[in-house]
């Protein structure tokens, strides 16, 4: 069929009609003629076409002569173009994350986190500048609210912790637990448990077990049955549980009323003790409330205190500020006195200072005798803080140290000839109060000091004191060592000689019998007398192998005083596999309560004034997390 007429002007103008929405009145229009549109011909408006195509009012047969002379496919442009405004929408407006997708899972569980490791509110996921800065951070994200995690996100959290606790619990042979009480803003009266051990890797592991209310008296009694039903609930009753407090009368009543053996009293505690009786002369307390009187005054006044700037950078001292002490605590004393001697020359030319003068008539520095017993009180302090210092390490044994140290301090105690009386009092003392200390104790921490590759020479003690104590350890190790496994029953005759004649029924027949077969008939026939290790150290009892090995031990090099005592023994475990074990059990115990001292500045941030009304289970519950929780945990707990 022959395609219509073609128009003979080409430059006449084509009209597309108005109204319509096919595609393909982007390429045909309508002649006019004599001022009226033609509308029963269509004219394609291609360059080079002008075909004339009979309309209708279908677009079927345009359409086709588009895509056949020209390949232009309007329906697939139009389908494409409608469905570019769906996407463009998505983009600029994401579809928000599914509570249950991996991203918004992370966002919450890294929201929990924030809010125990860094002691938050619940209520900072209503924050305004929260959760803007999570809009910023993943705007399709849906933010939980306070009460999702308070009664649902965080207390799964727990349960999830916990159950890892107790599971690392249940493989350690030993245990130690601290404790100590606290009262919080709110006048709630708590008490803290903490346990330590140390793991199969030979890492020291501290762990926040429980917070609890404590309403009744703090007697004994009571703080015993915390403690005893404390290590009920977390199953550590049978793990030899050891026990680490304070001196306070109560404490050591409520470790007989718990059965924990042994009890150790906190060094840092007894040292505070000790330290005390030694500031309590007459001289001291003048010459501490001297220097008190001035730093206050430092503290009140404001150009004291930028006088005081100025002659610093004078004399070239550091701008440091004076400290102030607390009377109940003795390194604050120590402190006070250490950074006054350090700015002694910019004190006294401050209160020298015209502008000081002033207002400060009733002030004066110290005399040339009281700095000179301020430098003394210093010396003989000093020993004693580092001390202090080195009892708050949690990574490394501590209660091995505690006789070596106290026997030092003893010696630091002696008169020498340079000594002031005031000195020689403060001495007296403090030696006879610290002599007195760890008496029932002593036996039990020289054997841990013995078990310390540091200090298993004990120099400072004599050679049969000595040998006593390695004796005793020599005793526990045979005690401990483990009981050899039960050997299988062993075969009647009968049944051997029938188990070979299969041998050799299988070997005439050119069968190969199973190695397992023959196996076990040699076991059955020279079990009982084939040994692979030496006959001279089978033979010995484990009482011989007991004090074999602790004189292999006590003939080996000890380690340097800044050596780690964990990796010593982890690289020696082999070697002395019984002395091993008992390290474990010795060294796991922390020589302070320092740990659950600890808790209380936490407790100090999670139990503060606007969030007084915080239930006791979130009290407990907010503390065992942010102490207990890490990044390691988090990642592989799946909530």
């Amino acid at each position: 069929m022959e395609p219509p007429e073609r128009a003979g002007n080409e430059s006449e103008t084509l009209h597309t009609p108005v109204g319509v929405k096919s595609w393909v009145w982007k390429y045909f229009g309508f002649r006019k003629r004599d001022g009226a549109v033609v509308r029963d011909v269509a004219v394609c408006k291609e360059k080079d076409c002008q075909c004339e195509m009979k309309y209708v009012g279908n677009t079927s047969n345009l359409s086709a002569h588009l895509k056949r002379r020209h390949g232009i496919d309007g329906e697939c442009k139009e389908r494409t173009q409608a469905s570019t405004p769906a996407t463009s929408l998505t983009t600029f407006f994401p579809p928000k994350l599914s509570n249950t997708s991996k991203r918004a899972k992370n966002i919450t569980k890294g929201i929990a986190f924030f809010i125990c490791k860094d002691m938050r509110p619940y209520c900072v996921v209503e924050n305004e500048g929260f959760r803007y800065l999570l809009q910023v951070l993943e705007p399709r994200y849906n933010i939980p609210s306070r009460q999702h995690f308070s009664e649902s996100y965080i207390p799964n959290l727990y349960t999830k912790v916990r159950d890892e606790v107790i599971q690392s619990l249940m493989s350690v042979e030993r245990v130690a637990i601290t404790s100590d009480g606290w009262t919080s803003c709110t006048t709630e009266s708590y008490i803290t448990v903490t346990c330590h051990f140390i793991d199969n890797k030979w890492q020291m592991k501290n762990h926040v077990l429980q917070t609890r209310v404590l309403g009744d008296t703090h007697s004994g009694v009571n703080i015993g049955q915390v403690l005893r039903s404390a290590c009920e609930e977390w199953g550590i009753l049978d793990k030899a549980p050891a026990l680490v407090t304070d001196n306070a009368s109560n404490m050591i009543k409520a470790g007989e009323e718990a059965g924990l053996s042994p009890h150790i009293k906190c060094f840092t505690h007894t040292l505070n003790l000790t330290t005390q009786d030694g500031l309590k002369i007459a001289a001291t307390e003048r010459l501490l409330g001297r220097v008190r009187r001035i730093v206050s005054f430092f503290h009140r006044s404001a150009v004291a205190t930028t006088v005081l700037h100025e002659k610093q950078s004078l004399l070239g001292l550091p701008h440091h500020k004076l400290k102030a002490d607390v009377k109940t605590r003795w390194n604050s004393s120590f402190e006070m006195l250490e950074r006054f001697l350090e700015q002694q020359a910019a004190v006294m030319a401050t209160l020298l200072d015209k502008k000081v003068r002033k207002g400060s008539c009733d002030v004066h520095t110290l005399s040339e005798s009281d700095l000179l017993a301020a430098e003394q009180m210093v010396s003989l302090l000093a020993p004693l803080k580092a001390a202090t210092t080195l009892m708050c390490e949690e990574k490394q044994p501590t209660v091995s140290i505690v006789a070596p140290l106290r026997i030092k301090l003893l010696a630091h105690f002696e008169y020498a000839p340079e000594d002031s009386p005031l000195i020689k009092d403060m001495k007296r003392l403090m030696s006879d109060d610290l002599r007195e200390r760890y008496v029932d104790e002593e036996p039990f921490l020289l054997r841990a000091a013995a078990l310390d590759p540091r200090f298993k020479k004990l120099p400072f003690l004599g050679d049969e004191r000595r040998n006593q104590i390695f004796e005793y350890l020599a005793e526990e190790a045979k005690e401990s060592e483990a009981q050899p496994e039960e050997t299988p029953p062993q075969s009647s005759p009968h049944q051997i000689s029938m188990e070979l004649n299969e041998v050799c029924d299988a070997e005439t027949t050119k069968e190969c019998p199973p190695v397992s077969k023959k196996s076990k008939v040699l076991e059955d026939l020279f079990g009982d007398s084939f040994c692979t290790e030496d006959p001279s150290v089978r033979d010995k009892t484990s009482k011989e192998l007991a004090h074999d090995e602790v004189r292999k031990y006590r003939d080996v090099a000890s380690l340097s005083l800044d050596g780690k005592v964990l990796d010593w023994w982890r690289a020696h475990q082999a070697e002395f596999p019984l002395l091993a074990d008992l390290a474990k059990t010795y060294l796991c115990i922390p020589g302070t309560s320092v740990p659950s001292e600890r808790v209380f500045s936490t407790a100090g941030d999670i139990v503060r004034s606007e969030r007084s009304v915080l239930s006791t289970e979130h009290v407990d519950l907010l503390i065992f997390l942010k102490k207990n929780l890490s990044w390691s945990t988090i990642e592989s707990i799946e909530l």
